[in-house]
């Protein structure tokens, strides 16, 4: 039975996800609030472990890591392949700097609250918020990960919990927002949030035996597992270069192994612009590139992540960190639902209330909350919101590097005597991010507005 292996947890995570389904189909009252079908098979998978249950199975919390740690990668180099692009480029930009924003302000929270009340904790305590309820378990994983040793070896769960909480501050209360605003608007409430894809597409079959969408199935798998044998190889390069180098090469790989998918993205991105540049040339490149299979994959990728972040955390972990996850949790929900509501007044001036709540899922969960929540407003997705979420995620992640670079402080001087230093410039470095964001944001929403 050794062969089987890690394949065993794809298995046990599959079959998390099947249950998880039936029982959001089976079971109404599951879908009055927002609540990811993958998220909810995770929990079951938690709730009936070890951690809850002495004696019962015990999940590997090494292999769980490893396997969201490499879906997280796979699911943005998925995304990063897609050709699609917005129709209002301005708009994109403009949802770009409002996400963007949106994570400097739960980091610079994050980062005061810790100082505040839980000194004696690394500030990546509070960091985490930031990547957790805005970047999803994934992203808060890996820089859990980095920062293992400095929280106590709690790194990685604190991340997945910081991402689990964000789900249930966004489906419950972007629920109770949308039940407001329908009373205020005047249109009936919704009874149900669905996550099933409104996504269609045309298959033709060739033969009776014979789908060619297998065909494009196999042509973008093989160009992703290409892409990410370059990312392998781009790390293992970088670990035989630094490896002279002491302490600080171990810090520079370890943060550069934490950034596999943003080196997955790079090369994405080169690869579309080589197929650009083919096309411009008059040859036929169509039958490399398929959005349709590429979303899939990667909504596949990210829902084995939520489900597998679930089943890393620990029951010790709970014990000892419940009190920082709720005062941090509790007020970073708070202000972010605050925030998001002042910013899209002054940003939007049409579709104000759908950017509102389709925004604010998806900064305490990830797009799929967001577009769950904008549902209950516009419930064919008939409004520009749901592209403009999407390609603004697009746009935020290459915004939010500098601001990966300030979280990246104090981890650079933990256990130095200017330690203290770092911590502060990253507080108000965050707060400087926020700021200057929302300047520019009001002041192209004065000259053109959205």
């Amino acid at each position: 039975m050794d062969k089987w292996g890690v394949i065993i947890y794809f298995i046990f995570i599959g079959v998390l996800l099947f249950i998880g389904k039936i029982l959001k189909t089976k079971l109404p009252f599951l879908n009055r609030i927002v609540l990811p079908t993958a998220l909810l098979g995770g929990l079951i998978g938690l709730l009936f472990s070890s951690v809850v249950i002495p004696g019962s199975y015990t999940i590997d919390v090494k292999v769980m890591e490893t396997i969201v740690y490499h879906a997280l990668a796979l699911g943005f180099i998925s995304l990063a392949l897609k050709q699609g692009e917005s129709k209002n480029k301005r708009k994109a930009w403009s949802t770009g700097m409002v996400i963007t924003s949106t994570y400097a302000l739960q980091g610079f929270i994050g980062v005061l609250l810790v100082l505040l009340f839980f000194s004696d904790k690394f500030v990546g305590a509070g960091m985490l918020l930031a990547l957790g309820f805005g970047q999803g378990p994934g992203l808060a994983m890996s820089f859990g990960s980095m920062w293992n040793e400095m929280l106590g070896g709690h790194g990685v769960a604190l991340g997945a919990s910081y991402a689990f909480l964000g789900f249930v501050v966004g489906g419950t209360v972007g629920v109770l927002a949308i039940n407001i605003l329908a009373c205020k608007r005047g249109v009936d409430k919704p009874k149900q949030y669905e996550d099933s894809s409104l996504n269609k597409t045309t298959i033709e079959i060739d033969t009776v035996k014979e789908v060619s969408v297998l065909d494009g199935l196999t042509i973008q798998l093989v160009i992703i597992s290409i892409i990410y044998g370059l990312v392998w190889l781009t790390l293992f390069v970088f670990d035989k270069l630094l490896s002279g180098l002491g302490a600080i090469g171990g810090t520079i790989f370890g943060l550069m192994q934490g950034f596999n998918f943003i080196i997955g993205i790079a090369y994405a991105l080169l690869y579309k612009a080589i197929l650009k540049k083919i096309k411009s040339k008059g040859k036929n490149v169509n039958f490399m590139m398929n959005d349709y299979i590429l979303s899939n994959f990667s909504s596949t990728c990210f829902n084995f992540m939520i489900a597998g972040a679930v089943l890393t955390i620990t029951l010790d972990f709970l014990v000892e960190s419940w009190l920082l996850l709720t005062v941090i949790s509790v007020i970073g929900g708070v202000v972010t639902l605050f925030y998001v509501r002042f910013i899209t007044k002054k940003v939007y001036k049409l579709f104000t209330d759908e950017y509102f709540v389709g925004l604010f899922g998806m900064l305490c969960g990830v797009a799929s909350t967001g577009i769950a929540l904008l549902k209950g407003l516009d419930r064919d997705l008939e409004s520009p919101v749901a592209e403009d979420m999407v390609m603004g995620s697009g746009t935020a992640i290459m915004m939010a590097l500098p601001l990966f670079g300030f979280l990246m402080l104090p981890s650079i001087g933990y256990g130095q005597p200017y330690a203290g230093i770092l911590d502060y410039v990253t507080l108000f470095g965050c707060l400087a991010y926020v700021v200057v964001m929302v300047v520019i944001l009001v002041v192209r929403s004065k000259r053109v507005p959205t």
